[in-house]
């Protein structure tokens, strides 16, 4: 049997991590060919993978489907092509695009967040979901905290990436690049993003388990920002790789799974 193959690898990330450099590979195994993923990441990725196949057939039953890589996997078995004929010419090329987390979960819309602050404390939502500053379009709260107050998780998870060496603030999006912050991935896929921070003001390390309720940061005033505040956002990706901002219900001193306001304050 004479066997061809050729292995086209294109990757289409949406990741703030710069895909992390998730690898797909194939080895050819007698008449089979086995593809392979390599995901070094902190966090499941997802691969949206489409084959071009000729005389061959997949375990999966179909030429194009999504596969979740757990994190920091390797030679992760996706898929294996066999030949459907005894004779002839086989052979494979694929196509893969990389999404960040588990794109395939179930967002839990009934989880009820922490306030990310200090316990007994109260503070003013300063900035709303679709808020006119700068969350048009987005579904992102603003408290009011001041520089050094801290910060603690909303939701458990694992520390997906920290930035905490920037100084600089401005009122406009040409700072946003200055921006403290720390991603959290949570078990349904989401991700929670506490921003702004202090210089220095991240207590916390990528790969970290952290519980609800645990100091994680200190509030500050860096990147695109109008004053001391903490920004905090609730996001997954879709399966078309788009940023999806979530509304969350949050347990306060007074009631449990209410949806934040702005201009109200809040206690924990």
């Amino acid at each position: 049997m004479r066997y061809f193959l050729v292995i086209i690898y294109l990757s289409i990330g949406f990741s703030l991590a710069s895909q992390e450099e998730v690898k797909i590979y194939s080895e050819r195994q007698g008449g089979d060919v086995f593809i392979f993923a390599d995901n070094p990441a902190l966090i499941p990725m997802t691969i949206d993978l489409k084959l071009n196949l000729t005389n061959m057939d997949t375990d999966f039953g179909g030429n194009k489907g999504m596969f979740v890589i757990p994190p920091q996997a390797e030679r992760f078995e996706i898929t294996k092509a066999t030949p459907n004929v005894q004779q002839g010419r086989t052979g494979l090329s694929l196509e893969s695009f990389i999404y960040t987390g588990d794109v395939k979960s179930e967002h839990d819309n009934d989880y009820l967040y922490q306030l990310p602050f200090e316990k007994g404390a109260t503070y003013i939502v300063s900035q709303g979901y679709n808020g006119k500053f700068s969350h048009q379009g987005e579904n992102a709260i603003d408290f009011a905290l001041e520089v050094g107050e801290k910060v603690y998780a909303a939701r458990g998870g694992i520390v997906y990436k920290t930035v905490k060496k920037n100084k600089k603030s401005c009122r406009n999006s040409s700072c946003q690049q200055y921006n403290n912050f720390i991603t959290i991935y949570h078990e349904d896929g989401t991700f929670s993003e506490y921003s702004h921070l202090t210089y220095n003001g991240v207590s916390v390390k990528a790969g970290d388990k952290v519980k609800a309720g645990e100091l994680i940061g200190y509030s500050g005033n860096t990147g695109w920002s109008s004053g001391p505040h903490l920004h905090f956002v609730v996001y997954r990706y879709n399966k078309k790789g788009e940023r999806i901002t979530l509304k969350t219900k949050f347990e306060t001193k007074k009631k449990k799974g209410i949806y934040l306001k702005e201009n109200k304050s809040y206690s924990k």
